[in-house]
């Protein structure tokens, strides 16, 4: 469950406090990545975005015996890539934009040792605690796919493990779909039919794509920018593999461009952590 952002030297840089701004062009939320600038070339280079993109890759590796952390599965249970990037219409709405590649089928069916689909989770103030989740399949007669529902940590069904590699469920924190929440509003919602040639493994995968309009946020989002740091993380409902992508805080003292964060990566490089 690795992940990579541009969050951690960003924050490392606090004297020249800055934020990433609504950055990326318009996407047409349709299932096709290409306006995001991702292809499915078969290279590892194919994961790379257009620029001023956040995204996360866990390229599976067939490794450890198909271990991914926090559980196993190998790659029809990873989660390969989770990316993001918000923008402002014609209209003066600000969108929130987020794409997903796994090799888990969404169609996989939920029983015996078998689980589907999981909801994206937000994670407003990074503080453990997830205040949105947007539906990727419907989960009760008035929750359904598209919908984006406030949250606390109750109203989330949980995974199979306590900690990476230890099968509990009883005891599991880690949140994989909605059962119960506030319905604030509606994503527009495309999966994608499977496509090969992905990465240096290739193999079925799927693309998830989404576009949330930030009103619904309330207070967490004002304007085009969030208000607080935050995460959004995605897991099938069996928390085999959590992909997580964290953005730049949005406090600013000064307005900095764009070429000052892809500056501070070519010399920091992009930061990588492991989160449980």
């Amino acid at each position: 469950m690795k992940t990579t952002s541009l969050a951690g030297f960003t924050l490392a840089l606090s004297a020249a406090a800055f934020t990433l701004p609504a950055h990326a062009a318009q996407l047409t939320i349709d299932g096709d990545f290409a306006d995001w600038g991702i292809a499915n070339n078969g290279t590892a280079s194919g994961w790379t975005p257009n620029s001023g993109i956040l995204f996360t890759v866990e390229d599976q590796s067939n490794a450890n015996n198909g271990y991914l952390s926090p559980g196993w599965g190998g790659q029809a249970y990873d989660a390969e890539a989770l990316y993001l990037t918000w923008y402002t219409k014609m209209d003066g709405q600000t969108y929130l934009a987020l794409g997903l590649i796994t090799g888990h089928d969404p169609n996989t069916p939920t029983n015996g040792s078998s689980y589907g689909r999981g909801d994206f989770a937000i994670d407003f103030g990074r503080d453990g605690s997830f205040e949105f989740g947007v539906l990727t399949a419907d989960r009760s007669g008035t929750l359904r796919q598209g919908d984006v529902v406030g949250t606390t940590n109750a109203d989330w069904a949980t995974g199979l493990w306590s900690a990476p590699g230890v099968y509990d469920p009883a005891h599991s924190s880690y949140v994989t779909k909605v059962n119960t929440g506030t319905d604030v509003g509606n994503a527009s919602l495309v999966i994608s039919s499977n496509f090969g040639n992905m990465g240096t493994l290739g193999g079925n995968h799927w693309f998830y794509e989404l576009e949330i309009p930030v009103s619904v946020f309330g207070n967490h989002w004002v304007g085009n920018s969030p208000t607080e740091s935050f995460d959004v993380q995605w897991t099938m409902l069996c928390a085999n593999d959590i992909i997580v992508v964290d953005p730049v805080p949005a406090t600013v003292s000064e307005p900095t461009s764009l070429a000052l964060v892809l500056g501070a990566a070519g010399i920091a490089g992009l930061a990588r952590r492991r989160r449980a």
